[in-house]
């Protein structure tokens, strides 16, 4: 990494970037993505900064099957960690699931280690930065202690650092513009992974929230191997996931614009992501809940397009519990722990199981009714 004159220091007023998207060719204005102070406050990576540096290692870590835009956010983020001369380690709080994040962390031959797995090398490290996902912050038995978190979602969290603009529509965006604060040129590796990591955040867009998406996306656009990008849009499906899709569309219950489908015991949590977002696919479908069982836990993905409509909300209202939901408006994920019902087997289990699903499903469809 080199540093170079900071994009957001200077004035573009016909600087543009061609990104190739879904659907067609789109161009971007390539403008400052400087303008993001709180109140006149400290700098956000002046904050981050100050709160990392002084360590000699830190860890970068990551929710449990993390998505593209996580993983690609740890990257820059890493990098940021090198320019401040401290060395950051990636870790996920469980395994990597999903097909598409196993391929980009193939792709840019992320060394991620599992936490549990590499309780050593987390030991190791001096502090924590938190990246992306929506639920809890990890507090990893405060060894080593959690001292920010950075991700594009709103949370509750007051007693670390939070760098949480919600008007980036992904954290990719976020860690773009703290790069670009402290005038850092990414290299082609770094680049390319923060670029493809605000498309899928975004969905190619489809859900940016603002300017600053555009903005980052074009910044990279000059530094990224576009070649690389196009390969990762399409990365292969397990069978595992293909069936969990199809069952999503053949359970499926409709109600005016919103779709709720059960898929039952599922591999990994993730494949109920891929499944929400096929679900919006859906003619007349805007906004999707899938669920199913996974480690004696109700996993629901909630997946909104319509503005009016917010997933968060649509979970939280269902489930009533805050502690284990995560999102934003966009996307959602709620855990319900089976409890004692976990221990349920036999003749009793296929009660079970359609208990789960009525109750569920009318939660759901309530919530939606509400929000």
């Amino acid at each position: 990494m080199a540093l170079g004159t900071p994009f957001g220091g200077v004035e573009y007023a016909a600087a543009a970037a061609t990104l190739l998207v879904a659907g067609g060719l789109a161009v971007y204005a390539a403008r400052s993505v400087h303008d993001w102070r709180d109140g006149g406050g400290e700098e956000p990576v002046d904050a981050l900064r100050n709160a990392i540096t002084g360590q000699d290692r830190v860890a970068l870590v990551v929710p449990e099957g993390p998505s593209i835009d996580a993983l690609a956010a740890a990257v820059g983020l890493q990098a940021l960690c090198s320019e401040w001369g401290v060395t950051a380690r990636l870790f996920a709080e469980g395994p990597v699931t999903g097909e598409d994040s196993k391929t980009f962390s193939n792709i840019f031959d992320l060394e991620l280690s599992v936490v549990g797995e590499d309780a050593d090398g987390l030991s190791d490290s001096e502090a924590a930065v938190a990246v992306g996902g929506g639920g809890g912050v990890p507090r990893l038995s405060n060894n080593p202690p959690v001292v920010a978190l950075v991700r594009h979602r709103p949370t509750a969290e007051e007693n670390i650092l939070t760098v949480t603009p919600t008007d980036d529509g992904a954290t990719s965006t976020t860690v773009t513009r703290l790069l670009d604060e402290e005038g850092v040129v990414p290299d082609q590796r770094v680049a390319t992974a923060l670029l493809h990591g605000i498309r899928a955040g975004t969905r190619d867009f489809r859900r940016a929230n603002g300017r600053h998406d555009y903005e980052a996306a074009g910044f990279l656009h000059a530094y990224a191997d576009l070649g690389r990008i196009e390969d990762l849009r399409s990365p292969g499906m397990s069978g595992d996931t293909f069936d969990v899709i199809s069952d999503a569309i053949a359970n499926r219950e409709r109600q005016a614009s919103f779709a709720v489908t059960n898929v039952g015991s599922v591999p990994s949590a993730s494949a109920l992501d891929e499944a929400a977002d096929t679900m919006l696919r859906l003619e007349g479908v805007s906004t999707a809940a899938v669920f199913g069982i996974h480690e004696e836990t109700i996993v629901v993905s909630c997946r909104a397009e319509d503005v009016r409509t917010n997933a968060l909300d649509v979970l939280e209202s269902a489930f009533d519990a805050s502690e284990t939901t995560g999102g934003n408006t966009d996307s959602a994920t709620a855990r319900v722990p089976l409890g004692l019902f976990a221990q349920v087997g036999g003749e009793h289990e296929q009660t079970l199981d359609m208990l789960i699903d009525a109750s569920t499903r009318k939660s759901l469809f309530e919530a939606f009714e509400t929000s």
